[in-house]
């Protein structure tokens, strides 16, 4: 065998092992680019999924949060804050102390439900689903959230409250209204008349500062009223008896002996004809009345004629100067005064004593009540006492200043 075919075989040998070893080495760098090109797509994919997800996250706590934006009560709650202190700046009497306080708490509690509640909706601003892919990666969002929800559970609560105490004080208000009418029923009743029409608006006023405001006004009028009257009849009053006095004692101690006697101090005439003048005397006595030599107690079956007897009662009463109105002239009439009734069957004479608990205002005219022995009771109704209980039957009311 020749040289030159035998170099020839191992020169064939060696391109081969060569091209063998090109191949090896393009297919180990296609494989690489291929698991690298599968890399790359898979985390391309894989952010472009996440990325969704955060979208749809977001869109949904972004719509989550107009909806909540929208329950925070701002407009209500500065609405009734306003009123609030609109309604304490009225200088008034009429409401409790107690209904102004629980007012002015309620109302700075609500105003600083009110600051947050503005704050956290600030907060927001901005926030909505049109934007959600441009703040698909903000944070603090779910913070925002959190924030805006207790805003609004909080206002949403004060503005309950606040709304609860405006209400108990336009009803202590209300109430303050019929107290005057009833302390100052001896009034004008064209001023009790007023007095009882802002009373009526001001238990559905929406406005509540200006009705709080009128009816203010128109009870100083029955004030005005009364006391203008009390001081017109005071000076006709000639006797030593003093004026004024102190008729919420009065009505305490009638009161508290209607049905249950004071015997150990005065006694009951009962047995002897009647209880009904003692007992009168015995209020007008805690009001500040004073025993002169024609009215006069030493205690029990110690009474002279006019602290025991209706005819006398009368008389002293008419002698001192005291001013007396019928059934057909009730207007003036007030608690503490005192009434002397003719029962009709009885024929003519003076037959009781009764002083005044309680006077109802109507549109109609006074209701009126009396603390009263012999038919024992607290709130005796003059009306079912002149014509059920007996009959043509007539009263003098007097009225003590």
């Amino acid at each position: 065998m020749s040289a030159a075919p035998l170099e020839t075989r191992r020169s064939r040998r060696r391109r081969f092992h060569e091209l063998s070893r090109k191949r090896r080495k393009r297919l180990t760098i296609t494989t690489a680019v291929s698991v690298v090109t599968l890399v790359v797509l898979g985390v391309s994919v894989s952010g472009m999924i996440g990325r969704a997800q955060a979208m749809e996250g977001y869109a949904a706590t972004a719509a989550e949060i107009v909806q909540l934006r929208d329950g925070v009560p701002i407009d209500e709650l500065t609405d009734a804050v306003a009123t609030a202190q609109a309604a304490l700046a009225v200088q008034s009497g009429l409401p409790s102390g107690k209904a102004s306080t629980a007012l002015a708490d309620a109302a700075t509690a609500a105003e600083d439900a009110l600051a947050t509640a503005q704050t956290a909706v600030q907060g927001s601003a901005g926030i909505d689903v049109a934007h959600a892919d441009a703040l698909a990666t903000a944070s603090g969002v779910q913070g925002r959230v959190d924030a805006l929800r207790a805003a609004a559970d909080a206002s949403t609560a004060q503005l309950d409250a606040l709304t609860a105490a405006r209400t108990a004080f336009v009803d202590s208000a209300v109430a303050g209204a019929d107290d005057v009418l009833g302390d100052y029923s001896d009034a004008e009743k064209s001023t009790e008349d007023a007095l009882y029409v802002a009373r009526e608006t001001l238990s559905t006023a929406v406005d509540v500062a200006a009705a709080l405001q009128t009816a203010t006004s128109a009870a100083a009028d029955v004030r005005s009223s009364a006391g203008g009257y009390r001081a017109e009849i005071a000076a006709q009053v000639t006797g030593s008896q003093p004026t004024g006095g102190d008729v919420a004692a009065q009505l305490e101690y009638l009161l508290a002996y209607a049905t249950d006697y004071n015997t150990a101090d005065w006694g009951d005439d009962n047995p002897s004809g009647g209880d009904c003048v003692n007992f009168t005397s015995q209020g007008l006595l805690a009001r500040g009345w004073q025993m002169d030599g024609t009215w006069s107690s030493t205690g029990p079956s110690g009474g002279s004629k006019a602290w025991v007897l209706t005819p006398a009662m009368d008389e002293y009463l008419q002698a001192n100067g005291f001013v007396s109105h019928g059934v057909d002239d009730l207007d003036r009439v007030r608690v503490g005064d005192v009434g002397i009734f003719d029962w009709g069957e009885n024929g003519a004479g003076r037959d009781h004593t009764m002083t005044v608990s309680k006077v109802d205002y109507t549109v109609e005219g006074p209701i009126i009540s009396f603390a009263s022995h012999n038919s024992d009771g607290p709130y005796r109704e003059l009306i079912s006492a002149l014509y059920e209980e007996h009959s043509d039957s007539t009263v003098k009311i007097y009225s003590i200043p």
